[in-house]
């Protein structure tokens, strides 16, 4: 039997790695330590541990520990055990997310730029990470308008005999397949997108803005328009990149936020002075462990095998003891916390980003799921808010000429669809067809109905979405000023092929084919508004075609109208009966045959 007084008395004090075992045998904690005697004597002869540390303390049935030779070899072992084992009361990264590189095989005569979702050692360039592949995609394709680099798989030959494929004659491809490009000349290419790739966007720009100069001086007007379309595009990329003005061009930062039961890490990815990217994780039950050693576990099992680990990682707060030392040691890269300037500014609005997530996570005393959370935050960014749009509310007219008009109302809280909070809207003061003061009318009602307190509207939105454009929005802000009720209002619009294209406002417009994700999410948005919208205005039509002439007469109830159509058979032969065979029929008399007789020839 396992004596936890007796072992403990064994334990030497050198440094290594130990491992708490269940009375099942399964591993739920695995820790370093410089002393190990020292450390698990902490567990059992101490008091005051957190609640968590209480629970794990009390279901240790045996321990067991690895001595090695200095405190980084204990950091490596820890790391490699707790891939293996994954303890429950660990902090463990269980949001296992990979994030895709942009690869150019450069041992390859002619290569490609493509997605790669790891980077390995094999002699190819790698850059990133991206946040998502989508990122990549519309990347690569802005940059073959200006490297018009080959993305088929083709083994090259070069042959002036061949013909080349149509992304040649669009501008998509240089066509080294038939011999249009010499390998000096498409090595010229790959060179800009590593430069551009690698942050030296600036002498990249100046370099096209010399060669458009140059052919319009020459009078080459066509050659000076090309180098003009590709600055252009230049432009356009580069502005979807945040600045941050860091004199360390390829670097991370992480930082931490936490409360009494979970944990939030931002991480900000900087690659050639810019910000390619951002990531959050959610440490769900890590809230109880001190800020510095929920960092250390997380880069220790972020930072993988097949993970480009950066030149610099920056952390808010600084690591404990020779953490960051002994990190950066087994990582190849170098972990700093910055005391002051530039950096220092960036870490602590990594660290007020991580604070933000962690309190969006616990939204309203619930948690929200943390993919819905992500793009929400991807969705407040876009649109440049200083809160979560928590609550969105979206409407969308339906109208079937003149008749029928009705607005539909749809709500997602939390980023999912609330249907139980859904609401139908059909018109009141507009009676022709008329879009525009249909959704004044609408938003109107609705925050009427939102200050007087109403129990279906006492909920105020965080943003409104409009399907359409300036008109729609205008109509919106109208009512919002006859309300004096102010909320954020956005427009979806849609492209020729009737596909949701941008987010629009009085001033700007947000393409989201640039934001794939946001794209799915509004485009989700605007078509269920849409459906929610027709389905109410069929149902309102069916209503009105189903009416028939018996229907709104005095005196004709649901019972005189079944025994008439037992009667007569069919309403032809109520429309040409006299009154006094409306009279004759089952359950009728004279009073409601001359009522039903005469109602009948109004209607014609």
């Amino acid at each position: 039997m396992f004596d936890i007084k007796e072992e403990l008395k064994r334990v030497p004090e050198k440094p290594g790695v130990y491992i708490m075992h269940a009375a099942d045998d399964t591993v739920i904690y695995v820790g370093k330590a410089v002393i190990l005697k020292r450390r698990l004597s902490s567990y059992f002869m101490k008091t005051g541990h957190s609640v968590r540390i209480e629970k794990m303390i009390s279901l240790i049935d045996h321990f067991e520990y690895i001595v090695v030779d200095s405190e980084y070899e204990a950091l490596v072992l820890e790391c490699n055990l707790i891939k293996k084992y994954r303890p429950k009361y660990n902090v463990l990264l269980k949001d296992d997310k990979t994030f895709p590189y942009i690869k150019i095989d450069i041992k390859n005569s002619f290569p490609k730029a493509v997605l790669a979702r790891r980077a390995i050692k094999d002699g190819s360039k790698y850059f990133g990470p991206y946040c998502s592949a989508d990122v990549i995609y519309s990347t690569l394709d802005a940059l073959r308008t200006v490297f018009p680099l080959r993305s088929c798989n083709k083994s090259i030959a070069p042959d002036k005999n061949k013909r080349p494929c149509l992304n040649y004659h669009i501008g998509l491809c240089c066509a080294p397949c038939a011999g249009k490009v010499t390998e000096s000349e498409y090595m010229n290419y790959v060179n800009g997108v590593c430069d551009f790739l690698s942050g030296k966007q600036s002498e990249l720009k100046k370099k096209l803005e010399e060669r458009m100069l140059k052919a319009s001086e020459e009078l080459n007007f066509e050659l000076a328009a090309k180098e003009r379309d590709k600055l252009s595009a230049l432009e356009r990329i580069s502005s979807e990149q945040k600045v941050e003005n860091a004199r360390t061009n390829n670097s991370d930062v992480i930082s931490v936020a936490k409360n009494e039961e979970n944990a939030c890490v931002q991480l900000f990815f900087i690659r050639g002075g810019k910000t390619i990217g951002r990531e959050f994780f959610i440490l769900e039950g890590a809230g109880i462990e001190e800020e510095t050693e929920i960092l250390s576990s997380f880069i220790s099992q972020f930072y993988k095998e097949e993970t480009v680990t950066p030149k610099l990682i920056y952390t808010e707060p600084e690591l404990a003891g020779n953490d960051a030392e002994n990190l950066g040691k087994m990582l190849g890269t170098s972990i700093h916390h910055a005391q002051r300037g530039e950096m220092r500014k960036i870490q602590m609005m990594v660290k007020n980003n991580a604070n933000i997530m962690l309190l969006n996570f616990e939204s309203k005393g619930r948690n929200i799921k943390v993919k819905d959370l992500n793009i929400l935050e991807k969705l407040r960014v876009a649109l440049d808010l200083n809160f979560l749009p928590k609550r969105i509310e979206a409407y969308d007219i339906s109208n079937l000429g003149d008749r029928e008009i009705d607005a539909s109302m749809v709500v997602i809280t939390d980023g999912r669809a609330d249907k139980s909070q859904y609401r139908h809207f059909k018109m009141k003061e507009i009676t022709t067809r008329n879009d525009v003061g249909a959704m004044k009318e609408t938003l109107t009602r609705r925050l009427n109905e939102y200050k007087a307190g109403s129990e279906n509207f006492k909920e105020k939105p965080d943003i409104i979405l409009v399907d359409g454009g300036l008109g729609q929005i205008e109509a919106a802000r109208q009512a919002m000023d006859e309300t004096d009720v102010q909320i954020p209002v956005f427009g979806m619009v849609k492209d020729n092929h009737h596909k949701t294209r941008a987010l629009v406002d009085e001033e700007r417009e947000i393409l989201l084919k640039n934001h794939p994700e946001l794209w799915h999410f509004i485009s989700s948005i605007q078509d269920e508004t849409h459906r929610f919208a027709i389905e109410y205005n069929r149902k309102l039509t069916e209503k009105r075609y189903k009416k028939s002439i018996l229907d709104d007469v005095p005196g004709v109830g649901k019972s005189r109208k079944t025994a008439l159509l037992r009667h007569f058979k069919t309403f032809k032969a109520i429309r040409e009966a006299t009154v006094e065979e409306l009279a004759a029929a089952p359950s009728m008399n004279k009073a409601a045959a001359e009522a039903l007789y005469n109602s009948i020839r109004e209607k014609k």
